[in-house]
C-alpha cells in the first residue's frame, strides 16, 4: 500500500466529517472551556457549516458532556437540520447544499440500572432516529477503569443490543482497558476517537507507549479509529512528520477501512482551523487508493454509525 503523503491530488473527494461538536458555552460541564479562549463561544450549526469546506458533506454530532440533556439538543438539532433542509429542496428552484446532520453521538448513565431504558427513551426524543452511538467522558472519569467496571458492563451491553456503537475517549494509558473492554464485548463496534491521543512528540517514550496500546487494541476487529483532533498549529516541517508518522501507525495497525477522518471542530481552532486541518489531511493520505481514500473520507464512518452512502 502506498505511504501517506507520496502522491498529490485530492480531486474529487467528498468527506463526512465523523466528529464535530456543537455546544451551548453556558452548560453545565463546560467550564473548561474559560482556558481555552480561541473556543470559549457557542457553538452551533451554523457556525460548524460555515468552517467547513464545501467537500464536507455530512456530520457526525459527537456530545461534550456527560449530560442525557445535551444530548436531547444534539438530536433535536440533526432533526431541526432535517427539516430545514427538506423544505428548502422542496422550493421551486432551490437545492440545499449544506452538509447534512448524518448521526449523533449521544450519552446515558451506562452504570445505571435502567440504562437501557434511557437508551430506548433518547432514541424515542425529536430526532432519536439519528442517535448512532453513545460515548462517556472515559478519560476524565475519576475511575481510569470504568469501562471494565461491573456496574458499566450491562449498559455496554445495552449499546449493543440496541444496535449503536460505542465511542472510546481515552489518554493512552487507557488503551490497555479498551482492549479489555473489546474482548469482553465482542459484539460490540467500538469507536476510538483522536486515534487514542497520541503524544506531540513522536520521538518520545510517551508515544512508543502509546504506539505499542494502538496497535494491542487495533488486534480486535470490533474496534475502528478516527483520524481526529491530532491538527496542530503550524504547517513546520516536524508537525508535518508528526502527523505522517501518526498516520503511518494507523493506517498499518487498522488499515484504512477501519479508519475514518473528524474535525473536532470547534477544538481544531486550537491549530490551525477546520480548512488547514482537510487539507492537512488529504494531504497525507493522497498516496492511498482510491477505494482507501473513500473508506477513510466516508465510507467507515457511515457503515459504523449505521448510515446509507
Amino acid at each position: 500500500m502506498p505511504g501517506p503523503g507520496s502522491a498529490s491530488t485530492d480531486a474529487g473527494r467528498q468527506i463526512v466529517d465523523a466528529h464535530a461538536h456543537v455546544w451551548r458555552r453556558s452548560r453545565a460541564g463546560l467550564e473548561w472551556l474559560a482556558e481555552v479562549p480561541e473556543v470559549d463561544r457557542d457553538c452551533d450549526l451554523a457556525g460548524l457549516r460555515a468552517a467547513a469546506p464545501g467537500r464536507v458533506d455530512g456530520f457526525v454530532l459527537v456530545q461534550a458532556v456527560n449530560d442525557a440533556s445535551e444530548s436531547v439538543e444534539l438530536l433535536a438539532a440533526a432533526a431541526g437540520a432535517a427539516a430545514s433542509g427538506r423544505a428548502q429542496a422542496a422550493a421551486p428552484g432551490s437545492a440545499d447544499d449544506r452538509a447534512a446532520v448524518l448521526a449523533v453521538v449521544g450519552w446515558v448513565d451506562l452504570a445505571a440500572e435502567d440504562a437501557a431504558e434511557q437508551l430506548s427513551a433518547l432514541a424515542a426524543s425529536p430526532g432519536g432516529e439519528r442517535l448512532a452511538g453513545i460515548r462517556h467522558l472515559a478519560h476524565i472519569d475519576p475511575d481510569p477503569e470504568w469501562l471494565v467496571r461491573a456496574a458499566t458492563a450491562h449498559g455496554l451491553d445495552a449499546v449493543a443490543r440496541a444496535g449503536l456503537a460505542f465511542d472510546l475517549v481515552l489518554r493512552p494509558g487507557q488503551l490497555d482497558t479498551a482492549a479489555r473492554a473489546a474482548d469482553t464485548h465482542e459484539g460490540l463496534l467500538f469507536v476510538l476517537d483522536h486515534l487514542g491521543q497520541p503524544p506531540a512528540d513522536a520521538a518520545t517514550p510517551s508515544f512508543d507507549v502509546w504506539e505499542r496500546g494502538l496497535r494491542e487494541l487495533a488486534r480486535r476487529p470490533n474496534v475502528v479509529a478516527k483520524v481526529s483532533g491530532i491538527a496542530e498549529r503550524g504547517a513546520s516541517a516536524a508537525a508535518r512528520r508528526r502527523l505522517d508518522r501518526v498516520l503511518e501507525v494507523a493506517l498499518d495497525a487498522f488499515g484504512p477501512r477501519r479508519l475514518m477522518v473528524g474535525s473536532d471542530w470547534p477544538l481544531v481552532d486550537l491549530a490551525d482551523g477546520y480548512g488547514s486541518w482537510v487539507q492537512s489531511y488529504l494531504t497525507a493520505t493522497a498516496g492511498l487508493s482510491a477505494d482507501e481514500q473513500h473508506a477513510l473520507d466516508r465510507g467507515t464512518a457511515l457503515a459504523s454509525y449505521g448510515r446509507a452512502g
